[in-house]
């Protein structure tokens, strides 16, 4: 028997950009998030490089016609419907580009890459001098802190300071403004991103984490982006979308190469395609006994939208439980999985205690919680006699109940 095909249907986005050897940045980067968000990713390739987490070895820059080759066979075949650009090399190259995109009535993301993460030069100076004539089509310019530093010779040190950057971009063309890599001019633990359009300017704010890999991120919000305006959001959605996905992808980065690493383009969509399991799990936990309640996270769990919790297992209803649960996993991320039984004698007598502090806790504070961990997770005993335990699976804990 001939099976039927099923087509799927999903909006096309376009990157203009150059390659990655390591995976982690560039085209790679780009095409493997505009998947992750629910987009057909094509490409157009400006320069090649050979490059990894420690650095970038070589570039090879394609000639123009190139490029214009690559522009016309996608558009000509594609209903692209939201383009983004990264690294174009030189001059000549974003004057292709910028041929190619006069007529483009989607919106246009532009992300002017100038410095590789490990410090690598990508573009030179007649490249940030000849960005003007493609800001004047650009829906969204993307630069981090150093790149609009450069581009608008002023130093970014404040708030403030980015803010008049971003808006001195804008007046350059654009119809808006997202300046990422707010912990550079922080002194505390949020990470800052500002975006700013014709009549606002909005602060996105979130928890710093501390890693260096963070190889790729540019890419991967500047190509999120792209992917769900492509799949028809509104700009500031596009953009609270793609801050979410990124800081998702630097939280749980790839392990892999150098310092730099990888962030991870994908955790988003992995995440999500464990919630129907995590839901059946912690409805199938919560009806053992002696268990109270239960309460079960994604792999990459951020919050409590990303834990289910109660009898019916429904994302954000985890309370207290999910609460403990995202503390414990700021300590160990390979917690999975919470239960609150009845009595805290089911604890092990022979756990080695450690400390759970309760600063850990982003909405409630835990008073004298004692803890007991081991190989198999760990317990907190509640001063009203009830008791928690954690582990990493399901398995673990019922092991534990046995």
């Amino acid at each position: 028997m001939t099976r039927r095909a099923a087509p799927v249907d999903y909006p096309v986005a376009l990157t203009i950009a150059g390659s990655d050897s390591g995976g982690a940045a560039g085209i790679q980067a780009d095409v493997k998030t505009m998947e992750a968000c629910g987009a057909y990713g094509t490409s157009v390739v400006t320069s090649v490089t050979a490059q990894n987490t420690r650095g970038v070895h070589g570039v090879h820059h394609l000639p123009p016609e190139d490029v214009t080759a690559q522009l016309d066979a996608v558009t000509d075949d594609y209903d692209v419907l939201a383009a983004k650009t990264g690294m174009l090399g030189t001059p000549e190259t974003l004057d292709a580009v910028v041929d190619a995109v006069t007529d483009f009535d989607g919106p246009l993301v532009v992300d002017p890459v100038l410095v590789a993460t490990a410090g690598d030069v990508l573009a030179d100076d007649t490249v940030a001098a000849a960005y003007d004539a493609l800001f004047a089509h650009a829906t969204l310019l993307t630069p981090n802190a150093d790149e609009a530093a450069t581009l608008t010779e002023t130093a970014i040190q404040t708030r403030d300071d980015a803010v008049a950057a971003a808006r001195a971009l804008r007046e350059r063309g654009a119809d808006a403004v997202l300046l990422t890599g707010g912990d550079s001019y922080t002194d505390d633990e949020r990470a800052v991103d500002v975006l700013v359009t014709d009549d606002a300017v909005r602060t996105f704010v979130g928890e710093r984490v501390d890693t260096e890999r963070t190889h790729g991120s540019g890419c991967t919000i500047s190509s999120a982006i792209t992917a769900r305006l492509a799949r028809g959001d509104d700009l500031e959605t596009a953009v609270a979308r793609g801050i979410d996905v990124v800081a998702r992808a630097i939280r749980y980065p790839h392990a892999v190469g150098g310092p730099t690493g990888s962030v991870h383009h994908l955790a988003t969509l992995r995440d999500d395609a464990t919630r129907d399991d995590v839901a059946t799990v912690v409805r199938d936990l919560a009806g053992l006994d002696p268990v109270a309640d239960a309460a079960g996270a994604t792999p990459y769990a951020e919050s409590l939208a990303d834990v289910a919790g109660g009898a019916g297992g429904r994302f954000g209803d985890a309370g207290r439980l999910g609460e403990v649960l995202l503390a414990a996993r700021e300590r160990d991320p390979a917690y999975r999985y919470a239960l609150t039984l009845d009595r805290a004698d089911a604890l092990a007598a022979d756990a080695t205690p450690v400390d759970l502090d309760a600063a850990d806790l982003p909405a409630q504070r835990v008073a004298e919680t004692a803890v007991a961990a081991d190989a198999d997770g760990a317990a907190v005993r509640d001063p009203d006699g009830t008791a928690t335990l954690l582990a990493p699976s399901a398995a673990a804990l019922r092991d534990r109940l046995a």
